[in-house]
């Protein structure tokens, strides 16, 4: 077993490649290399510093430059992005309650060029610090929460001060679009083994769906809202519940 300091500065190199767009083999040969050479150092009595010769930042910025960009990090940025954008778009399309105005394109450009590689650096930048760490385990869901919460105030600014649409569909149209893009959405994920983003959408989604089966009320109606609320809230329990046992595994499984 490698101390404690080792197994940090592993993981410390592990996140700087991946937030540099590296392979994910070529960072699976270098960290276990590396952690070879850290097991033989310890076991001769030397330290970290022994290996990267005291400057662990500029030990990681050598090995990094010896590797080669992973250009398929691109496209899952990319993707990743039309996933984000489909996120926001679909389940407003099935709820029938589709309008787009100047201000919320704005906005949604923000979030996709701004907020999610802020959130992405950040996270990575969390990781390499803390590691397998208490802090570690609560970077993830303290930058996802102020995330959401900066999304979550931008909706509520949008709604008081939203101006006139420029896309307006009505209510059956906005649905059917807005299946066929489903339907496209989870077939292209599930080409791409993207199992994640269709679980996020069906998350998001279905709340809304199930309203707009049991209900031809318009979207902000009483009884839409308490049924999409309803469905939502045991989604999210199932959710809860779901990550904490993932959470428990693979706390278990690192030690």
């Amino acid at each position: 077993m490698l101390s404690k300091k080792s197994e940090q500065f592993l993981n410390s190199v592990r996140m700087e490649l991946m937030k540099q767009g590296k392979k994910d083999e070529d960072i699976e040969a270098v960290t276990d290399e590396l952690r070879d050479h850290l097991t033989q150092a310890e076991k001769r009595g030397k330290s970290v510093e022994s290996i990267t010769g005291g400057s662990p930042d500029a030990y990681i910025n050598s090995i990094s430059k010896e590797m080669p960009f992973d250009h398929s990090f691109i496209k899952t940025m990319i993707g990743a992005l039309f996933a984000i954008l489909a996120f926001f778009t679909i389940p407003r399309l099935v709820a029938g309650q589709f309008e787009m105005s100047v201000e919320r394109l704005i906005f949604y450009g923000i979030l996709i060029v701004i907020l999610l590689p802020l959130e992405f650096w950040l996270l990575m930048t969390m990781l390499k610090k803390y590691g397998h760490t208490r802090q570690g385990y609560f970077a993830p869901l303290l930058i996802a929460f102020l995330g959401f919460a900066v999304i979550l105030a931008g909706e509520f600014y949008l709604r008081a001060n939203e101006g006139a649409s420029i896309i307006n569909l009505d209510m059956h149209m906005s649905l059917w679009l807005g299946l066929i893009l489903l339907l496209l959405f989870i077939g292209f994920c599930a080409m791409h083994k993207a199992w994640f983003y269709i679980g996020v959408m069906v998350y998001l989604v279905l709340p809304d769906l199930v309203a707009r089966i049991l209900t031809d009320q318009p979207a902000g109606s009483k009884e839409f809202v308490n049924i999409s609320s309803s469905i939502f809230l045991m989604l999210s329990v199932v959710a809860l519940v779901g990550a904490m046992a993932f959470y428990s595994r693979f706390k278990k499984n690192s030690h």
